[in-house]
């Protein structure tokens, strides 16, 4: 359950390789603008409430951040240290993350690997927190310490305290809030109203299960990330010409490239209900500080043979999401479900990574804007890498960095061998969609949707 990257950079003039020291200091220096990265999770006694971050006495920047390869590696070298890489979970005793530096690739390049627990950060977290390993400069020079004290780690007596109190003030936050809407009817009812149609939506996605996909199999541990990049101009044109969002584009182009792949297996081209992450962060929530994104829920259209009717689909659907208040009210159902009894949110946890509810993932993270540098090497590309729960051997992952989109195809190799040959789908898929956007006119005529049974609660 990492989420991470792959970071491709050019070495400075004259460097034999990438300086692992002064990376490891660069980040060592920032690491107080991101507390959770020194502080480990503990488990409360007796599971009376949710397990606790403390802080780890005998933190040392050098067990997360290591290198890896004495030559030169060339493109396969690079892709199976980055497959050990990935298909290695974090140790849960230590704090949940990692990066790993590969000082030399062939062509005078380099590459940084790294992962976080998706317990840490979201996909928008892991980007922003990509700066305590970046730099927005070419600058060498290593930089002062900053004097850093762990705090004293609670006992287990006082961790359990401490839980029965939180569970307490809970308790008293949520009778202020009841005594709150009873004061308050008609913003009681707005938010009745936006809780109903958000349960009956996840109702009716529980009660009618996703299709059966090649993708929905049981997985073993082993993982490998395919990238592929295409110029983001393309993209950028198809957007402006078409009145559409980039995210249009993208998932359209996705099911365009998964619907040869599924040509290419000899399976039926058959639409594959997409879990797209949803950011929930607003300007004053610390990046550092977890997970604020929720889910929303989609049918990609891969069943369409024209990539006309693809985009039309993916437009109509995602305005659909945004108008119809479903991502709001599945942000307050996920943070309700932590008042839950533990049986039930476990149940509930299994629940939202099930193969009923969704087949794939599909997530477009927004990149920084400009040009950055880690000790000094420019930094070419960044692929993006999005976990993939159980019976789920395929997530997508696409970030904007510089003049491209750069597409991470995480997946289980065992299961899916062919998936090397998914980026060249990809850049079909777009071609397809260039030449079908200037041949049709737009908008196209809407074809007929499937009648759907609503999903009936008491």
């Amino acid at each position: 359950m990492h989420v991470g990257w792959i970071s491709i950079v050019d070495l400075p003039p004259g460097s034999a390789g990438l300086d692992t020291c002064l990376l490891t200091d660069r980040i060592e220096a920032r690491l107080h603008l991101a507390p959770r990265f020194r502080q480990r999770v503990v488990k409360v006694p007796l599971s009376v409430n949710e397990p606790v971050w403390q802080d780890v006495a005998d933190f040392d920047v050098a067990e997360h951040v290591r290198s890896e390869g004495n030559g030169r590696l060339d493109r396969d070298g690079l892709r199976a240290v980055a497959d050990r890489f990935l298909s290695r979970p974090l140790d849960r005793g230590r704090p949940l993350w990692e990066i790993l530096v590969v000082p030399r690739l062939s062509g005078g390049r380099a590459a940084l690997l790294g992962k976080v627990h998706h317990a840490m950060v979201d996909g928008v977290a892991a980007v922003e927190l990509g700066m305590l390993m970046f730099d927005v400069g070419d600058d060498q020079e290593r930089p002062s310490a900053v004097d850093w004290s762990p705090a004293a780690p609670d006992g287990p007596v006082r961790l359990a305290v401490d839980s029965i109190a939180d569970i307490a003030l809970d308790q008293f936050r949520a009778a202020r809030r009841a005594v709150s809407m009873a004061r308050s009817p008609a913003r009681t009812l707005r938010i009745a109203d936006t809780l109903r149609r958000a349960a009956l939506s996840l109702a009716e996605d529980a009660l009618r299960p996703a299709h059966d996909s090649y993708l929905n199999v049981p997985i073993g541990p082993g993982r490998t990330l395919v990238t592929h990049r295409v110029p983001l101009s393309r993209m950028l044109e198809l957007r402006r010409r078409l009145g559409v969002t980039l995210n249009d584009v993208t998932l359209t182009v996705c099911a365009g490239a998964l619907r040869r792949f599924a040509a290419r297996r000899g399976d039926e081209a058959r639409d594959l209900r997409v879990m797209v992450p949803v950011s929930v962060r607003d300007a004053a929530d610390d990046p550092a500080q977890g997970n604020r994104i929720t889910f929303a829920f989609m049918d990609l259209p891969v069943s369409r043979p024209r990539s006309a009717d693809r985009l039309a689909a993916v437009v109509e659907q995602m305005a659909d999401l945004k108008t119809s208040g479903r991502i709001s009210g599945s942000a307050t159902l996920l943070q309700g479900m932590g008042a839950l009894p533990e049986p039930l949110k476990e149940r509930a946890a299994r629940l939202a990574v099930s193969p009923r509810l969704y087949n794939l993932t599909i997530s477009n993270l927004p990149g920084p804007r400009v040009a950055l540098h880690a000790a000094g090497a420019q930094v070419r590309s960044i692929y993006p890498v999005i976990p993939i729960p159980d019976r789920h051997a395929l997530a997508i992952g696409v970030l904007t960095y510089g003049d491209h989109a750069h597409f991470g195809l995480h997946a289980d190799p065992s299961v899916l061998p062919r998936i090397g040959g998914l980026p060249v789908m990809l850049d079909d898929a777009l071609a397809e969609l260039e030449l079908g956007s200037r041949r049709a006119a737009w908008p196209p005529k809407p074809a007929p949707r499937p009648a759907r049974a609503r999903a009936r609660t008491a």
